[in-house]
């Protein structure tokens, strides 16, 4: 089943979704605040019914509602315009111009696609290590740490973890060892 469908059928709860995509700090904002206006709604309505004021019920029930209506529609506008699956054709077309831009000597022009793809997908490890070698061959060792850490830190940075610390090791970095 796609990442798309997954996303939409986890949809269900808010939160989940973007915790599941990579956007943990978000996903966990918006899991709280329903979780907290649905228990308002529920413990004004079924269980303290006498300790809120008429009214309070309904307001946390229609909070509750507009929360999780809120949280649907922007997970909806996430998977329709921004999901990197949906710029994968441009995310390859960059990165085969990055590449041959890299291969001719023409440093700047490669770096500026492989920075555009890391906007539409920043957990692309790939481009992480193509950026951190760009890095290094610019003389930017600073640069080239933070992507190569970066690309260290995400599940599929794994398969580079070898050729990474080597190059770490290389800048002088402490660390990778």
């Amino acid at each position: 089943m796609p990442r798309r469908v997954w996303i939409a059928l986890l949809s269900v709860w808010p939160g989940l979704p973007q915790i599941w995509s990579g956007q943990e700090v978000l996903g966990l904002i918006l899991a709280a605040l329903f979780a907290t206006t649905l228990n308002l709604a529920l413990v004004s309505r079924f269980i303290w019914t006498d300790s809120f004021a008429p009214g309070w019920p309904a307001f946390f029930t229609a909070l509750a509602v507009c929360h999780w209506v809120a949280s649907l529609g922007y997970t909806f506008w996430w998977i329709c315009l921004c999901h990197p699956e949906r710029h994968r054709a441009e995310i390859d077309r960059l990165f085969r111009e990055a590449s041959e831009y890299y291969l001719r000597g023409q440093w700047q022009e490669a770096r500026r696609r492989l920075e555009r793809i890391l906007a539409m997908d920043d957990t692309d490890a790939d481009v992480l290590m193509q950026l951190g070698t760009l890095y290094v061959r610019c003389d930017q060792p600073i640069l080239a740490r933070r992507a190569y850490r970066q690309c260290l830190e995400l599940d599929n940075g794994a398969k580079w973890g070898w050729e990474i610390r080597r190059a770490l090791s290389r800048l002088g970095d402490e660390s990778s060892t």
